[in-house]
């Protein structure tokens, strides 16, 4: 009976250190996605910051009323063992701010798109590469 006692305690503890490793990898997990979203807002503000601008020949900028650069936004969330991190215009999104990333034409005037949010999504890969994460 003392043996199988004793074997019950050793799975028992090594239960309890596979569930403290497990809460430490999700731990890990979301914290790199946090790290990667704030990574990723940065350079879609950088590139809104850097980026010539198609409507105002000369201006090294995509900033006009500074309205699209802050309403850059990010969002992570966790679902069991799925962590989701997206970046962009996630609550406020205008035409506008679309006709800039992907390029268009106003008012008879090609805009050449800025792919802001590309960089930003490469940006988030490498964070969490860094992070020795895999992503799909």
């Amino acid at each position: 009976m003392a043996g199988l006692e004793g074997y019950k305690n050793i799975t028992d503890g090594l239960f309890q250190q596979l569930l403290a490793a497990e809460r430490g990898i999700k731990t890990d997990a979301q914290e790199a996605a946090l790290e990667a979203a704030i990574a990723g807002e940065e350079m879609v503000r950088h590139i809104i910051d850097t980026t010539e601008s198609s409507l105002s020949p000369g201006k090294d900028n995509r900033n006009w009323t500074f309205h699209m650069r802050q309403a850059v936004d990010s969002d992570v969330r966790r679902n069991g063992n799925t962590i989701t991190a997206r970046i962009g215009w996630l609550k406020d999104q205008e035409f506008y701010f679309l006709i800039q990333e992907y390029g268009g034409d106003v008012s008879g005037k090609t805009v050449t798109p800025m792919n802001a949010l590309m960089a930003g999504h490469t940006e988030m890969l490498k964070t969490l590469t860094r992070w020795g994460l895999k992503t799909t």
